[in-house]
């Protein structure tokens, strides 16, 4: 990854760019480059499950566990939706809001998608690595209560793919997409701003 001086290139063309929208695997790293990519830009910053958290006062664990999964869907459409005239934000959709056609929809509205392809293989060290990491997301937090590290990954993996498989066409849709590796945040919110201003939107 070769990356040129910033200043070297022009500002990002915000006709072209009124807001983008990060979405990828969950723990793919969306939310931390998105926060960087939305500092280097020069725009706002939303975190769609922040925001659900805020709106039902609770975390999305517990939404889970006492709503359920449709509730939690419902709540996440509604944030979107309300998004709708937004301008000069990085968004971050979570991993799962791109199976709704609608909510597809609304976020293709809002601006130009990049898929954030981060390898099942970095995802499950990221994971193993910082277990805590795993509380936070319900449709891995099983991994927790298998105390071998080997089978643990392996469970981690299998559950990864079978979530990609579900999702990975809607994925293939969006406008870029960027895999970046063991790259820092930093650096590859520098990396997404250069590809952004050197490439057309297809």
């Amino acid at each position: 990854m070769t990356l040129n001086n910033s200043s070297e290139h022009p500002a990002l063309d915000r006709h072209k760019f009124p807001n983008l929208v990060i979405v990828g695997a969950t723990a793919s790293g969306k939310t931390t480059v998105a926060y960087q990519l939305s500092k280097v830009l020069g725009f706002g910053f939303i975190d769609i499950d922040q925001r659900i958290a805020e709106k039902a006062g609770r975390s999305i664990p517990q939404i889970f566990a006492q709503d359920g999964l449709s509730r939690f869907r419902e709540i996440e459409s509604e944030i979107l939706f309300s998004l709708k005239g937004i301008l000069n934000h990085v968004i971050v959709a979570g991993a799962g809001a791109i199976e709704s056609d609608d909510n597809w929809s609304t976020l293709r509205q809002l601006g130009p998608s990049i898929w954030l392809a981060t390898p099942v293989s970095e995802i499950v060290h990221r994971l193993i690595k910082f277990p805590e990491e795993l509380a936070k997301r319900p449709f891995l937090a099983e991994a927790l209560t298998i105390e071998s590290i080997r089978e643990r990954e392996d469970f981690l993996v299998t559950r990864l793919k079978e979530l990609e498989d579900k999702r990975i066409d809607k994925y293939r849709l969006a406008d870029f997409r960027v895999t970046i590796g063991f790259a820092t945040a930093d650096t590859c919110a520098q990396f997404i701003k250069q590809l952004l201003i050197e490439t057309e939107v297809r």
